[in-house]
């Protein structure tokens, strides 16, 4: 049997969305869903699998459990399946709980301190991964959904890059295109856009701060710029907050892992947006292909004016910056406010520390509900 093109490692939101959407995709002939539940892994492969079939497609979906917490059996798994990519959609804990269980106004005070401060729920399995890859010794693509805008950068300090990220940024840029051929009454097939970037932003433009990060934003239609026609903050804070929130999102989410995926396994050269390529702060526009990720600046913008947004939009997520050995500092409001809501010290996240870390975030959360 040909080695699977893709391995899904955790079948929670995003990765289940992954899985069906995936499974439906054009040329897509084999996946291997991966999940620590095996109960519940075997029946979501197995869900997806009778939903394709009624779409008449029928490619092969499996399942292998994995415990990321044990690289070396997850280095074996990955030697033995040897994948074209790895999509990771593993986390100690997803982003909109924090949302959906505290009472409003905890919830929006710890909004306040950005995501920065749960970096360790969502890099902890992800650096496990990437230490199994690198035992492994296995060469492929890897797609990373755990907040690639900053967990992608400290990975790569470590010589541990994903490929890539999804989302964040990938959120923004459809609804642009949308919001502005609805506007301008054109096709929406003929806006394209330009965006810099940083996960920070959406939470921004969702709830209509007036205080916004620098970012890049330039619309064209065909070959003309169109920016000019927009009061651009404006143009965002309407059209984002058009969005569902929460695990909503998911379907939107997963849409930008698989459009990535499928432009790296068939080399396609997919000019597209997404965070976190070649280990860099925040999102970018790319190009996808064999080659991997590369960033595709507009004309006009430097490869450092654009991470300098990045990092801006970071610092405003909490995170302060990050040392070369992978080290994260986080902001001293950050800290103030984790402190204040979940009697949390946010002390400096050694690169090695991220398992207790996101243990000890999780525990001070739940001691909070």
């Amino acid at each position: 049997m040909k080695p699977p093109q893709v391995l899904i490692i955790g079948l929670g939101g995003v990765g289940s969305w992954i899985l069906e959407l995936l499974a439906r995709s054009e040329g897509i002939s084999r996946v291997v869903g991966a999940d620590f539940s095996e109960d519940w892994g075997r029946k979501r492969v197995y869900t997806a699998a009778a939903g394709v079939v009624l779409q008449g497609r029928y490619p092969n979906l499996e399942f292998v459990g994995i415990d990321l917490q044990d690289v070396d059996a997850t280095a074996e798994t990955i030697s033995r399946l040897q994948p074209q990519m790895i999509i990771n959609c593993a986390t100690m804990q997803t982003w909109w709980v924090r949302y959906q269980h505290l009472p409003p106004e905890k919830a929006e005070r710890l909004g306040q301190a950005g995501a920065g401060p749960w970096l360790p729920t969502h890099m902890a399995l992800a650096r496990k991964l990437m230490l199994a890859i690198q035992a492994s010794g296995w060469q492929g693509f890897v797609v990373n959904s755990g907040f690639a805008d900053s967990s992608n950068m400290i990975l790569a300090k470590r010589g541990l890059a994903p490929t890539i990220g999804l989302g964040n940024i990938d959120l923004i840029v459809p609804i642009i295109q949308l919001g502005a051929a609805k506007r301008l009454n054109v096709p929406i097939r003929n806006v394209s856009v330009y965006a810099i970037l940083h996960h920070h932003h959406f939470g921004c433009f969702k709830r209509g701060a007036k205080d916004l990060p620098a970012y890049f934003l330039r619309i064209m239609v065909g070959d003309q710029d169109v920016t000019g026609n927009f009061d651009t903050d404006q143009l965002l804070h309407e059209v984002v907050r058009e969005y569902l929130s929460g695990e909503h999102l998911n379907p939107v989410v997963a849409a930008s892992g698989v459009k990535n995926a499928l432009a790296l396994i068939f080399d396609t050269g997919l000019l597209t947006h997404s965070p976190g390529p070649q280990g860099l702060p925040g999102g970018y526009p790319v190009r996808l292909s064999a080659n991997g990720a590369e960033v595709f600046l507009p004309s006009g913008v430097t490869l450092e004016q654009a991470i300098a947004i990045n990092e801006v939009g970071q610092r405003a997520d909490g995170i302060e910056r990050v040392e070369d050995d992978g080290t994260v500092i986080f902001t001293d409001e950050a800290t103030q406010i984790v402190q204040e809501v979940l009697d949390y010290d946010l002390a400096p996240l050694k690169f090695d520390e991220c398992d207790e870390r996101a243990e000890e975030l999780v525990a001070h959360f739940k001691a909070l509900l």
